[in-house]
C-alpha cells in the first residue's frame, strides 16, 4: 500500500464499508474542536466494528476509536488515519445471576435508564455522566466516590491479533480514572457489570439525587466542553483533593486564552466560548497547571484526553 491515500479503496474492497474523508472532528466532539480526519467510519453492527479494526491493523493504518466524543480534545490538525465512531449498542440482563451486559457503544444514559426500569441497582452513580460504556470502561469513569470499574465482572475486547479476548476485572487494573486499556491496543466490545435487585422507586430517587448534585456544579447541557479537565489529585495517604478547589485557590477563575476559558461556575472546566482551538485549550491548561504548582506544590494531571493527529490504537 502506497501510503494511506490508497487505504480507502482497499478498506472498501476488504470490508464492503465505505469510508468518509475529510470530515471535521469538531462535529463529533463535545468540545466542538478538531480538524479533518483522513478517514472516518461510523459502525452500528458488531461485525462491522470487528472488520474495521482488523483491517486497519492488517494494513497498519493508524486508527482511533471514539464513542460520544466526550472527554476528548481533538487536534487542530485533525487525524492522520482512521477515526472509528463506535455506535454498536444493546443491553441484556439477568437479575437472578446479578449482571447486566452492554455493548461498548451503548450510551451510559441508556444503561442507567434500563437499570432503573428493571429495578437493577448499583449503577445510579453513572447518572448524568455523558458518553458510552466503552469510553467509561477505558477511563474508569465515575462520580461520588464510585467508579464503573468497581462493577466490572468481565470485558470482551479485540486483542492485538484482531480476535475477541475475555478480560476479568483484575487484569484491567482499574484505578482512579485509569484502566490497563490505556496502555494497550485492546478495544472494548462488550462489558458485563454486577448489579443488585432493588426497588425501581428507590433507584430512581438515587438517580435524581445524583443528577441534582451534578447540575449544581457542571456547565449547563450543551456547553462546549469535555467535562472535568483535570483529575482530582490523590495524596500519598489516599486522600483526594478537588482539582477545582486547587484551581480556585490558585487564581484560575476568569482566565482565558483566545476563546478557551475557565468556566465561571467551576474552575475545573475549560469551555469553548466559540471558535476555540485545541492549541488555545492546551495553552490555558498549561497555565492552570503552572499556577496550581506554584501555589500548592501539586501537579495536576489531565483527565481529558488529547487525541493528537498521529495518535493510534495500533
Amino acid at each position: 500500500m502506497k501510503g494511506f491515500q490508497d487505504f480507502g479503496n482497499i478498506f472498501q474492497e476488504e470490508t464492503g464499508l465505505r469510508l468518509a474523508t475529510g470530515l471535521p472532528l469538531s462535529a463529533y466532539s463535545s468540545f466542538r474542536i478538531g480538524g479533518p480526519a483522513d478517514y472516518f467510519l461510523e459502525v452500528r453492527e458488531l461485525a462491522d466494528f470487528l472488520k474495521a479494526v482488523q483491517t486497519a491493523r492488517k494494513y497498519r493504518c493508524p486508527f482511533f476509536v471514539i464513542g460520544g466524543g466526550y472527554n476528548l480534545l481533538f487536534d487542530d490538525a485533525g487525524y492522520r488515519g482512521l477515526i472509528i465512531r463506535n455506535l454498536v449498542s444493546g443491553l441484556s440482563w439477568n437479575p437472578d445471576q446479578g449482571w447486566i451486559e452492554a455493548f461498548s457503544g451503548t450510551e451510559l444514559s441508556c444503561l442507567v435508564n434500563k437499570a432503573v426500569a428493571q429495578g437493577l441497582g448499583g449503577l445510579e452513580f453513572l447518572a448524568g455522566i455523558p458518553g458510552t460504556v466503552g469510553g467509561a470502561i477505558y477511563g474508569n469513569a465515575g462520580a461520588f466516590g464510585q467508579a464503573i470499574g468497581d462493577r466490572v465482572v468481565e470485558v470482551v475486547a479485540i486483542g492485538e491479533n484482531g480476535h475477541e479476548i475475555h478480560l476479568d476485572r483484575g487484569s484491567l487494573k482499574f484505578d482512579y480514572r485509569y484502566s490497563a486499556l490505556k496502555d494497550s491496543p485492546r478495544v472494548v466490545l462488550k462489558v458485563r457489570l454486577k448489579i443488585e435487585s432493588a426497588s425501581s422507586t428507590l433507584i430512581r430517587k438515587r438517580v435524581e439525587e445524583y443528577l441534582e448534585k451534578r447540575k449544581a456544579k457542571h456547565p449547563p447541557e450543551g456547553t462546549a466542553c469535555a467535562g472535568s479537565f483535570f483529575k482530582n489529585p490523590v495524596l500519598p495517604d489516599g486522600q483526594k483533593i478537588p482539582a477545582g478547589k486547587l484551581l480556585e485557590q490558585a487564581g484560575a477563575r476568569g482566565l482565558k486564552v483566545g476563546q478557551a476559558a475557565v468556566y465561571p461556575g467551576h474552575c475545573n472546566f475549560i469551555i469553548n466560548l466559540g471558535g476555540a482551538t485545541a492549541s488555545e485549550v492546551l495553552t490555558l491548561a498549561a497555565v492552570l497547571k503552572e499556577k496550581v504548582w506554584k501555589n500548592s506544590g501539586i501537579r495536576l494531571e489531565e483527565e481529558v484526553i488529547f487525541v493528537s493527529a498521529t495518535a493510534s490504537m495500533l
